[in-house]
């Protein structure tokens, strides 16, 4: 069974490649029809009666006692692989699980579909008059996007995070931030042709009748029961407990920046289009921190050698450019590299890097394979990738990234030196459960601040001289700042995930549920979800995050505690014994070891919450 299907799992590496990088509306009608066809697919597995008897009988049988550990392991992943997606039902039961799957598929890809024709079709084009703050890093780009939208002279400002995200930094041009800023976050909610609500309603409600079928309350119980948390209430009591405290923050936050306002003779009361823009000045204000000032040492090619520096001292990888025309790509954007073992010399894959925006690619940054490591039928090398969404800046330019952007490329990077760091014999082992994977590329953003990525690698864009030692104590000094806002933003998405899969969706009303949860949780009214629901692609373009959004504050306990094992070693971050026992117990094993117990293997015990809380600034 584990070795079937590889042909398919290759058309498909091609297929959702092309959707997430490549989409266009005729690909999208495609996907629209094909998807529901290729979860029938699946679902014809899944509920297939005679071979999940035959699993059963090697779970339940006398031989199951002489499996290796890692068999076993598998054995179970298999068996409730099949319980938890219909295998033990039957007639109506079985045919009604599968016909609610095909159409949430095809949901799904509708969602998609509507997400990214909003982030197309809505831009705000600036005239030079407009572009008071901007910085000049910020109007190239966007004067090079406004060309390629057949508007030269003008400046775009594009519908996607990485525009708009330093357009509400720093332009002073109030009513276009209040624009810009609506125009992101009503993606999917603007009653038109793609708006997503009645979809998510309709998706919510299949999701419900689905796990009914096979005895849960709800689809957040459903989901939990094989993740680490377990259930839907330790994944509360942990969000609750950190939201408090970030909320609190916020207001703090908040009443500095309005102090900064009336002290302008500004006039406003702070609204969320005002959030970025007043905490830049109060950064500056408290710490002497100048964002633009940091951005100028935070190049993009350099961050990605930085990178390679890194995984070469903990991973003993060594990244070699392929030349070009050598391995094939499906965009001139993209750029291939050689993955080898320092040590043995020996091929471990390949790593491809897409760094930049366009037409037809999804938003945000993400990581991937085209291959898993293996090792079932003969080893078998990686293909993994990381995408980003960075403004393609004028030719021989450099792309100038914020700091956050830059602990973004590290996480991403985390999630693909997962991948090339796998020995796993099984191909089902070779992910693991959510709100565990997103800890080890977590951990790897805290080596970003180290004293030898900055040394090395953060030098300035125009003289080529290292961020000077002033510069890097005001980050390190500033590193809780604006704490309040990211945890609360992130929390208030990972909350309405939860409570969304957990409520009755019988006449639910998304926008509606939204706005009265985040009420009764406090939200503070000067800022919003990371995603709001119409938009939440992490949790309605498919179900890979559904009712586990939360794992992200999950995994942030495990990176917190790791990290402190890191910086009190006698090595600090790159200490050579802690970077071996993370590799071997955190990153090689894949899902072939319990990840609690493989945690407690790295670190002694198990995790503990008071570094987050440190971490972030927190009172415990």
């Amino acid at each position: 069974m584990e070795d079937t299907g590889r042909e398919l799992d290759r058309v498909l590496t091609y297929y959702y490649l092309w959707g997430s990088n490549l989409s266009t509306p005729e690909f999208r009608e495609i996907e629209t029809r094909m998807d529901p066809e290729i979860q029938a697919f699946y679902d014809s597995i899944n509920q297939n009666q005679a071979l999940f008897a035959r699993v059963d009988a090697v779970r339940t049988g006398a031989e199951y006692e002489t499996l290796t550990p890692v068999q076993q392991r598998l054995t179970e992943i298999i068996h409730q692989r099949f319980t938890r997606n219909g295998g033990t039902l039957t007639g109506e039961k079985a045919e009604k699980f599968a016909e609610i799957n095909k159409e949430l598929a095809g949901l799904y890809a509708e969602f998609s579909g509507n997400l990214l024709a909003d982030e197309e079709g809505w831009v705000t084009f600036l005239t030079p008059e407009q572009t008071g703050g901007l910085p000049d890093s910020y109007l190239s780009s966007a004067a090079a996007a406004a060309e390629a939208l057949g508007k030269p002279g003008m400046y775009a400002v594009r519908n996607t995070r990485s525009s708009m995200d330093p357009f509400l930094t720093y332009s002073t041009e109030r009513d276009l931030r209040e624009q810009v800023w609506h125009n992101y976050y009503n993606r999917g909610d603007n009653g038109d042709a793609h708006d997503n609500n009645a979809i998510i309603a309709r998706i919510l409600k299949l999701r419900d009748e689905r796990v009914a079928l096979l005895g849960y309350d709800n689809y957040a119980a459903w989901r939990l029961e094989d993740r680490m948390a377990k259930t839907p209430e330790r994944a509360f009591d942990l969000m609750l407990q950190v939201w408090k405290a970030s909320i609190a923050r916020v207001h703090e936050e908040v009443a500095d920046m309005q102090a900064l306002a009336d002290e302008e003779g500004a006039g406003i009361k702070i609204e969320p289009w005002d959030y970025r823009f007043y905490a830049e000045k109060v950064r500056k204000a408290k710490y002497d921190l100048d964002s633009e000032e940091v951005k100028q040492y935070l190049q993009l090619d350099n961050l990605r050698l930085a990178m390679f520096d890194v995984a070469g001292q903990l991973f003993g990888f060594e990244f070699v450019p392929v030349t070009n025309g050598s391995v094939p790509v499906f965009h001139p954007d993209v750029t291939v590299y050689e993955v080898n073992d320092k040590a043995t010399g020996r091929n471990v894959g390949l790593w491809y890097f897409d760094p930049f925006a366009r037409d037809g690619k999804r938003s945000g940054a993400w990581a991937t394979t085209y291959r898993s490591h293996e090792s079932f039928r003969g080893e078998k090398n990686v293909l993994a990738a990381n995408n980003s969404n960075f403004v393609k800046p004028a030719p021989g330019e450099p792309v100038l990234v914020s700091w956050d952007d830059a602990e973004t490329m590290f996480h991403e990077f985390g999630h693909a030196l997962h991948y090339l760091s796998l020995q796993v014999e099984y191909p089902s082992l070779t992910s693991g459960l959510r709100d565990y994977t997103e800890f080890q590329s977590q951990l790897l953003e805290r080596w970003l601040p180290t004293d030898h990525v900055i040394n090395t690698y953060l030098v300035s864009a125009e003289t080529g001289e290292p961020m000077p030692a002033e510069l890097v104590e005001k980050i390190r000094k500033a590193s809780t700042f604006n704490q309040g806002f990211a945890t609360t933003e992130y929390l208030a998405s990972a909350l309405i995930d939860m409570k969304l899969h957990m409520a009755d969706p019988e006449g639910l009303d998304p926008d509606k549920f939204e706005r009265e949860t985040l009420d009764e949780l406090g939200m503070p009214t000067e800022l919003v979800m990371r995603h709001r629901t119409p938009q939440f692609g992490h949790v309605f373009a498919g179900e890979g995050y559904a009712a586990g959004y939360y794992g992200y504050i999950w995994a942030d306990v495990l990176t917190s505690d790791a990290a402190e094992a890191f910086a009190e070693a006698s090595g600090g971050f790159y200490d050579q014994d802690v970077a071996s026992a993370m590799v071997k117990y955190l990153f090689a094993p894949g899902n072939s070891m319990d990840p609690a117990e493989a945690y407690r293997l790295f670190r002694g015990r198990d995790a503990e919450i008071g570094a987050l809380m440190r971490d972030r600034g927190f009172a415990e």
